[in-house]
């Protein structure tokens, strides 16, 4: 196995930037993703490598990632990528066979010591990755990855395979986004043991429905009819889970997003009477959903504005040169933002030592160090600020509306929610 030196580098720089790009996770049925027991995560995949960021480096859980086998191809790569937790999985149009066959047995070697570890392992059942709220087919490699570690164990191994959603409200270019992700009922491989022996591929087939059926119950897809009613109502999913100070949320949200997903016709028109009535007076759903303030973001940013505010302004440019130098360079729009991540790690860190080194020669005292953590939390309380101001603007709006006026917003609001629920 490779030194993961990489991982515990990444694990903290990358706290810099995520803390830049996103403002909310939602993790949610954490108690079917067990410590006891080797669990293997089949997910959504929405967003390339960024993806396995969530769970690698926020969940707080040891997890390995499956990725593309071609970008192991160079011994560099693959050398940085395994250090970083990340492990090659051969499709056929990623090597020639004899490539491919021999990297897939070395992978499932190293998937057979980890599952013994009692770690988890992330694999994305639909093969690719494209940054839209949309399913793709599922590929049958969760199953059959299922039934080799059953035989490799002699049907002994207690792997729980766990069909897992992963939804963002946004995509690349925009920061301060809000992450989900459900983790639904495991399905225990042991028990399936005599299925697996007499018919390994029905086995492999129940394991993509079971797949499937958990996606379409969690995992928000606003492609199809009312695609634009759909983009709302998940807006106000998030308005209606939001939480004020926690930047991650543990087993609290609520609304059904397969009821938004499915909608029909009657709640389409409800959200587009509610949508007009929000548009005439100037306000988000936000304001009538009564959405949290956070607060402690403010006071952090205002305390420390001496200093924060300079950090903020040179980081808000270096994130806007890095926006424009990955629009140039990165025509396909699957990787951009793991790129960004990427970047940001990079500019983040520089930043953070022309920091330090510039407070420890002003402040020679320990005080540096003080200042340095303050001013970069500061910074990014400040890009937290600067997200939420529409939403503080228009609450200013929303507060010297009429009574019936409002007291129409909310009851339209309500309907939809009841909906939902």
């Amino acid at each position: 196995m490779v030194n993961e030196w990489m991982f515990h580098l990444c694990r903290n720089a990358l706290r810099l930037p995520v803390g830049v790009m996103v403002r909310k996770v939602h993790f949610d049925g954490t108690e079917n993703f067990t410590k006891d027991v080797p669990v293997l995560l089949a997910s959504t995949h929405p967003n390339s490598f960024f993806d396995g960021i969530i769970f690698e480096h926020i969940s707080r859980r040891r997890v390995y990632t499956l990725a593309r086998g071609d970008a192991f191809a160079k011994p560099k790569a693959n050398y940085m990528l395994r250090s970083m937790r990340i492990l090659p999985i051969f499709r056929a149009r990623d090597a020639d066979p004899k490539t491919a066959r021999s990297g897939n047995a070395r992978t499932m070697d190293e998937l057979y010591e980890r599952f013994q570890l009692k770690h988890g392992i992330l694999i994305f059942p639909e093969g690719e990755a494209y940054p839209e709220k949309a399913q793709r087919s599922l590929k049958k490699g969760t199953g059959a990855m299922a039934v080799e570690m059953a035989k490799r164990s002699n049907y002994e191994m207690d792997l729980h395979v766990v069909p897992t959603s992963l939804n963002y409200t946004d995509f690349w270019p925009t920061l301060q986004k809000t992450v989900h992700v459900t983790y639904h009922k495991p399905i225990p491989i042991k028990e399936y043991t005599d299925m697996i022996k007499q018919d390994e591929k029905a086995f492999a087939n129940m394991v993509t429905a079971k797949v499937k059926e958990a996606f379409d119950a969690t995992f928000v897809a606003t492609n199809g009819d009312f695609t634009d009613e759909k983009e709302f109502v998940h807006t106000m999913l998030i308005n209606e889970n939001y939480e004020s100070i926690p930047f991650k949320i543990n087993n609290r949200w609520e609304l059904d997003i397969a009821k938004a997903n499915t909608m029909d016709e009657g709640l389409a028109a409800k959200v587009r009477t509610y949508q007009k009535t929000t548009k005439e007076n100037g306000i988000l759903d936000s304001n009538v959903g009564n959405r949290g303030f956070d607060y402690l973001s403010a006071i952090v940013a205002i305390a420390t504005l001496g200093f924060s505010l300079p950090i903020f302004a040179i980081w808000w440019v270096l994130w806007k040169m890095n926006d424009r130098f990955i629009t140039r360079k990165y025509k396909n729009i699957v990787f951009r933002d793991a790129v960004k991540a990427g970047i940001g790690l990079i500019q983040s860190l520089l930043l953070a030592i022309g920091v330090a080194t510039l407070t420890a020669i002003v402040f020679p005292s320990y005080w540096w160090i003080l200042l340095t953590a303050g001013g970069m939390y500061g910074a990014i309380c400040w890009f937290r600020l600067v997200y939420a101001w529409p939403h503080i603007w228009c609450e200013l709006k929303f507060l010297s509306l009429k009574d019936e006026t409002k007291n129409t917003l909310l009851s339209q609001r309500k309907e939809i929610i009841d909906a939902l629920r």
